[in-house]
């Protein structure tokens, strides 16, 4: 949080001198911040929803997986759900990020008992200020490594399980923020529930963070031709060219019995960029390398991995780890040995693999969050998450969102006016902080 974080230190730091007679200018007492947030949240008013829902909560991991069939069913009747709902997916991330965190499965039901909706979520404690904060996040969310997380919902039944997630919490006293990152944009659990914040006058902020989706065409060659002509030699003459100079085989994990070493050669390619800029990487986090085996060993027995190698005299020299759901296919991580980098193995590899996507029928290349510049260049257009993160009646949680929303103002005012070589530096003294999955 903020005690850790050298990056938010400074800025409050040079925000008191800085800001002194700008539009931006606040007090950065603890004390005097908490005494600001004297508001009173508005009591909830009931309102009628299309069903009345009953929650369920479910503490453990066991106790939720009783609603596998009820929540492979809530997804299959979605066509815009994610793989990142998908129980494969959160069941292995929370075996392996589960430490210091508590379970809070909620259920949303109707009359008979028929599951309506799941919001598998979990609450955290951390520090602010000195002071113990407790937050709920959605399972997936967290270590950096989920996009489009979301209440798993049958459509029509978005309203009525926002409705009763408002309604819940209302309820509980232990929470003071929440914190629902990386939902669709187009979420109508999302939609409502910014709605109903509003209207009970609970403190929210809402962030946008970018990804990139390429729309696949049914032809590699049209998709080639839509493309810059500048760039189109790195997916077509390049790859020719790296064929003329060695044995090239591109090989896709289709065995059980090939995962962990195919992995650990993805481990250790991602590794080599980061660690020869002096940087931990991704997978130095011994989590995360759990996580991609229990989640990668899933994903090929339901048949979703796209993981696929880049072989030169036969040596694995590059790796894109993929995964394939409602004709969308996801990138989530690759790795390419530095050796190779002027031959440029990254654009061979991914070429070969966009024309696999593309013959096989998906209809989607994602390349997930993230602004990188290069993903324009494959032909992708942007979309965005929204990140919502609210407070109710808890005094030290309104003020947490207030002072995310002002640190927002402060960052964004001191790149309007610090040197770029000092905004620079900050930037790299702060990339410890940020989630190892991110790098």
């Amino acid at each position: 949080m903020v005690a850790h974080n050298p990056f938010i230190y400074l800025c409050l730091a040079s925000a008191r001198s800085a800001l002194v007679g700008s539009p931006l200018a606040l007090s950065l007492n603890c004390k005097s911040m908490l005494a600001a947030q004297t508001e009173t949240a508005l009591p909830l008013k009931s309102r009628p929803t299309a069903e009345k829902c009953t929650v369920r909560i479910c503490r453990t991991w066991e106790e939720l997986e009783q609603f596998r069939e009820s929540w492979n069913r809530l997804l299959q009747a979605n066509p815009t759900s994610s793989i990142f709902q998908t129980l494969e997916w959160l069941a292995a991330w929370w075996q392996a990020f589960a430490r210091d965190k508590e379970l809070l499965g909620l259920v949303f039901a109707d009359a008979e008992g028929d599951a309506l909706g799941i919001a598998p979520l979990y609450r955290e404690q951390d520090f602010f200020f000195g002071r113990t904060l407790t937050t709920l996040r959605m399972v997936g969310a967290g270590s950096g490594d989920s996009d489009a997380l979301d209440f798993i919902t049958s459509p029509g039944n978005e309203e009525a399980c926002a409705e009763a997630f408002v309604a819940w919490l209302d309820k509980q006293k232990d929470w003071d923020v929440c914190a629902l990152e990386t939902l669709p944009q187009v979420s109508l659990v999302a939609k409502r529930l910014g709605t109903r914040l509003q209207e009970a006058g609970w403190s929210v902020d809402t962030t946008l963070t970018p990804n990139f989706v390429v729309d696949l065409p049914a032809a590699w060659s049209q998709y080639v031709n839509a493309l810059e002509p500048s760039f189109r030699p790195l997916l077509t003459r390049y790859p020719r060219r790296l064929q003329s100079r060695y044995s090239v085989r591109f090989v896709r994990c289709e065995c059980i019995e090939d995962l962990k070493a195919h992995l650990e050669t993805l481990f250790s390619l991602h590794q080599m960029r980061w660690t020869g800029r002096g940087e931990p990487g991704a997978f130095a986090s011994p989590d995360r390398r759990d996580f991609y085996f229990e989640m990668a060993t899933a994903f090929l027995h339901r048949g979703w991995l796209e993981f696929w190698l880049l072989e030169l005299d036969g040596e694995i020299v590059g790796a894109q780890f993929c995964f394939r759901y409602n004709h969308t296919v996801s990138l989530l991580q690759e790795g390419f040995h530095p050796k190779y980098a002027a031959e440029k193995i990254g654009y061979a590899l991914r070429a070969h693999v966009l024309e696999e996507m593309i013959r096989s029928g998906a209809k989607r290349y994602d390349f997930l969050g993230g602004d990188d510049p290069y993903k324009a260049k494959f032909g992708a257009h942007q979309k965005n998450y929204l990140n919502l993160t609210f407070a109710g009646p808890s005094r030290i949680g309104r003020t947490y969102v207030t002072a995310q929303r002002r640190k927002r103002q402060i960052k964004t005012w001191l790149k309007s006016k610090l040197p770029a070589r000092v905004l620079a530096r900050l930037r790299r003294n702060s990339t410890a902080q940020v989630p190892s999955a991110l790098l």
